[in-house]
């Protein structure tokens, strides 16, 4: 496993990763096809009769024509959503265009609704703060040395790579830590001889990357996009503040759970066909040694990364006892802007970050929060929900949770995006929640956390595609070992919210 060799194996996977984030979108009759029928169902669903009221004790909930025009739009975009016959991000802003066409707001109104929140900076931020960590290679060396430290058993290996995943992914974005995992984990797969679609070894090492990263993407705030997205939607529909510190006493310890649980799922459906690796640790070693002492900038961006996480868990004190101004969104542009500082220069031209920030899935985001805002304030969001879930408020705290949760991941299989997931079954819960009387956090809490759990299909998020792409596992492998960890998933989350839900307000006993 020398220097050479790693590199190599780095070059190979970045072109690989560049050919599937970075394709570019190409005109063909099948999506062209697709997106008039998307046009076709908006049409349908604005022009069919409008369905009978709903009753809430003596109360009628009615699905105004504006909240059907509304539904209409989104079932246009969830179209283009689940066949992805244009890019997600066209098809959110496109809902902006129509929604003004339909006179359902004014178009400023619609881009203040989306762009104008603040979970779009403090995604940016997030996503800046991600790009410094790859950049500067500190992630990439956190990672050599905690491997340097596992040895050359396969079992460890394979719950190592997964506990670093869920580490780094409570800090980095899903997708960026899957990229960096994988080259390391393929080098590691060639030198133990592990052929693809054959290893177990393979199999098992590869889908632990997905898991490790998925798993560590629900314990904070910024682990994943609709984290941040239905904390922006608690606020925007049901001015329920959220803070990462909330957030992190249930999604912490559910992550916790999930992780030695699905190790134990992995070696035991994939038992790896060799118990060592044939070759010495001291590969890793040499690549670290290789590296030398920490840089300039490595240093520099580690003590951003630690300021700026300090902040976000201390926020809370420190805005009641200090009147500490920024917001969890505020103090993630301050250690994103920290790196430009002269003297620091984590980066040195704004096109260096520009580059790593996915700008689409904030136009993602931004669409979805402007279409899930006008469901909420239309009527339409309380209407469907009662519709689909009206229910809920009979079952018992435990059995709420779960099925809020099983209902997510069912809706996972279809849609290719845990944002879109997000983006259509928050609003929905939130409103029914109101309805109910429920704290909308006891709700949203546990559907938000759901959404990044993506664990059955390869195509439900760019993360699983990434560790796909070595060819050591296969879509049926993903699946055989996915549906057991989903239903693992199901009941961590429940057992987080129902144990440590009375320490962040998401009492569901009391409700």
């Amino acid at each position: 496993m020398e220097g050479d060799l790693c590199q190599a194996e780095n070059e190979k996977v970045t072109s690989c990763l560049g050919c599937f984030v970075k394709k570019e979108y190409q005109f063909s009759k099948k999506n062209a096809l697709i997106f008039v029928i998307a046009l076709a169902v908006m049409a349908l669903i604005i022009f069919l009769p409008t369905p009978p009221d709903l009753m809430n004790g003596d109360e009628l909930i009615s699905l105004t024509q504006d909240g059907k025009t509304v539904f209409a739009v989104l079932a246009f975009a969830v179209v283009l959503w689940m066949t992805e016959a244009i890019p997600f991000s066209v098809a959110s802003l496109m809902m902006i265009i129509f929604l003004t066409f339909f006179g359902i707001c004014t178009f400023d109104k619609g881009v203040n609704m989306g762009l104008g929140k603040e979970v779009i900076l403090f995604l940016t931020g997030a996503m800046g703060i991600s790009a410094a960590l790859t950049d500067s290679g500190l992630a990439e060396r956190i990672m050599l040395v905690t491997l340097s430290k596992v040895g050359t058993s396969t079992k460890r290996i394979v719950f190592a790579f997964m506990a670093i995943g869920t580490a780094l992914s409570m800090w980095v974005t899903d997708m960026a830590v899957a990229a960096m995992l994988l080259p390391l984990g393929v080098t590691i797969l060639q030198a133990a001889n592990a052929e693809p679609l054959k290893s177990n070894f393979g199999r098992a090492l590869m889908i632990g990357i997905v898991w490790g990263c998925l798993i560590g993407g629900i314990a904070t705030p910024a682990g994943c996009g609709p984290n941040v997205v239905a904390i922006g939607y608690l606020k925007e529909l049901a001015d329920t503040v959220v803070t990462f510190p909330q957030w992190m006493i249930v999604g912490v310890p559910a992550a916790l759970m999930m992780l030695p649980l699905g190790y134990l799922v992995l070696i035991n459906v994939f038992k790896p066909e060799i118990d060592h690796l044939p070759v010495s640790p001291e590969g890793i070693t040499e690549q670290l040694k290789y590296r030398g002492k920490l840089d300039r900038r490595e240093i520099n961006t580690l003590i951003i990364f630690c300021i700026t996480v300090f902040l976000w868990l201390a926020g809370p004190t420190l805005r009641s006892n200090f009147n500490f101004a920024l917001s969890d969104a505020g103090i993630a542009m301050l250690g994103f802007l920290l790196c430009f500082v002269p003297g620091i220069n984590v980066f040195d031209k704004w096109s260096d970050a520009a580059k790593e920030i996915d700008w689409g899935g904030l136009m993602l985001i931004a669409g979805g929060l402007c279409a899930g805002k006008l469901l909420a304030d239309t009527g339409a969001a309380r209407y469907i929900a009662w519709l689909l879930l009206s229910g809920l408020g009979t079952w018992s705290p435990l059995v709420r949770v779960a099925m809020v949760v099983v209902a997510v991941e069912l809706m996972k299989i279809f849609f290719s995006s845990n944002s879109v997931t997000g983006a259509i079954v928050l609003p929905l819960v939130i409103a029914l929640a109101q309805d109910l009387s429920m704290p909308a956090w006891t709700i949203a809490g546990p559907a938000a956390i759901a959404t990044s759990m993506a664990y059955i299909m390869v195509t439900s998020s760019p993360t699983n595609v990434i560790p796909y792409s070595s060819g050591f596992f296969s879509i049926k492998d993903f699946a055989k070992v996915g549906v057991i960890m989903t239903v693992i998933g199901i009941a961590c989350v429940t057992i987080s919210v129902a144990v440590f839900g009375n320490f962040n307000g998401m009492n569901i006993w009391s409700v």
